[in-house]
């Protein structure tokens, strides 16, 4: 995966190769406002042991705003701060053990530096890299990639490399995304793909129909608080697009509206369409931030039912983001914290002296793939370049890593605290 961080930077001055080094000590976080953002079940049982540390945390707009429209910020910072519990806790026994030496316990490491705490003596001076953009993928090329039959005639690979170094032209759009979103087969011929698309909306109606058609699921506890959580989520999801601005129609349901009691076939299409995950994925379920995930994917789609389908594959990628124990978002952060302590030493040092290091002000980059961060057009292309999986699976990191390179020595110079550099996840605040 390594062979993606010639993208972007050129010079690596320093190498700390520490990937057991825990998060960062947080030094201002009180009783009061652990208690606000730790309201989250799995915050509970710390509450009484948290120290007293970081009083700013939530206080800022950038925070607030993040954990009030994504549950899974909300338990990231609860696991955040239950390993910052267990810190402060192997803390005190350490220096209980340094109290009692009689009593220490030996560590293998603690005499000798760890191998990935060594620091190499020479700089490493990566080669320049020019990045080679084209135009983008037009009809006359995506054609000319298939048979008659309409099979792929050419390398996967030929066709990845188009796209991410391109991105997609608008007419074609619909059927390249629905390779990538795993609609469609690559390998599948023109008429197989027609028949697939036929048993898939089979498919979809009777999944819908297990709810919609259901007076026991209609009227269970479940159904009804997905319902409200959905319509909370949706109706708040890319309202300025045009798509999904005009409301032409009555609300089927305005009792269980929050803000208006009329609506548009499209709103309720992806309404429908979150429900129906909702039941197709037991396991998961519906979890907030997939609307916006869901919002593009209906816009470039169209139907409900291609709707769904690009969607179910495009959750199959993201679907670790919204893992309830929050275990896909922290592997995903500590891995950008690795980059970033390889690629750019002394930004991963300001970050550690800020007490930064958890990166929650990258949250939402990853979390929704900076669908709040771009504009429209900007997060379709960006989208479709990390699907296409040319130079790794994880590119959106290497996206990440970009933007703080942009913003490094803004963030090294003049963001000193916590609560200032969160405001780099704020598109009113810093221009990505």
């Amino acid at each position: 995966m390594f062979f993606c961080f010639y993208f972007s930077f050129q010079t690596v001055k320093e190498i700390h190769w520490n990937v057991l080094e825990s998060l960062s000590k947080v030094a201002r976080f009180s009783r009061d406002t652990a208690a606000t953002i730790l309201e989250h079940p799995y915050a509970r049982p710390i509450l009484p042991h948290l120290p007293p540390v970081v009083n700013n945390l939530i206080q800022t707009e950038p925070t607030r705003s993040v954990i009030d429209e994504y549950d899974p910020g909300r338990v990231y910072l609860a696991k955040w701060a239950s390993s910052i519990n267990e810190a402060s806790r192997a803390e005190r026994l350490e220096k209980s053990d340094e109290s009692f030496p009689g009593r220490r316990r030996r560590r293998w490491s603690d005499s000798e530096p760890k191998r990935w705490e060594e620091e190499t003596e020479d700089e490493l001076t990566l080669p320049p890299v020019h990045a080679i953009r084209t135009d983008p993928l037009n009809a006359e090329k995506w054609f000319s990639f298939f048979d008659t039959e309409g099979r792929l005639k050419v390398e996967l690979n030929e066709v990845r490399e188009a796209v991410f170094r391109g991105g997609i032209e608008n007419d074609i759009r619909i059927d390249v995304w629905k390779f990538f979103l795993k609609v469609y087969p690559w390998d599948s011929s023109r008429v197989e793909r027609e028949n697939l698309l036929d048993a898939k909306a089979q498919q979809y109606w009777a999944l819908k129909r297990e709810w919609w058609d259901s007076p026991e699921v209609l009227n269970s506890d479940d159904f009804k608080e997905q319902k409200m959580r959905i319509e909370k989520d949706v109706i708040r999801t890319d309202r300025t697009m045009e798509f999904f601005a005009i409301e032409d129609m009555p609300h089927p349901d305005p009792l269980i509206s929050a803000s208006s009691k009329t609506t548009n076939k499209k709103l309720e299409a992806m309404k429908d369409i979150l429900m129906t995950y909702h039941f197709y994925n037991k396991d998961l379920g519906y979890v907030q931030g997939m609307s916006d995930l869901l919002a593009p994917v209906l816009i470039v789609m169209e139907d409900e039912v291609s709707a769904f389908w690009a969607f179910v594959g495009f959750m199959e990628r993201m679907k670790s983001n919204f893992y309830r124990d929050q275990s896909g978002m922290r592997r995903q952060l500590l891995t950008l914290e690795h980059l970033i302590k390889f690629m750019d030493p002394p930004l991963y040092k300001h970050l550690k002296n800020t007490e930064s290091l958890n990166l929650f002000f990258c949250f939402r980059w990853i979390l929704i793939w900076f669908k709040r961060e771009f504009d429209w057009e900007h997060v379709k292309y960006i989208w479709e370049v990390i699907w296409s999986d040319y130079l790794c699976t994880s590119f959106h990191l290497f996206v990440a890593l970009a933007i703080l390179d942009k913003h490094r020595m803004v963030i090294i110079e003049y963001l000193k605290q916590f609560d200032e550099i969160l405001k780099v996840c704020d598109p009113a605040t810093i221009e990505i």
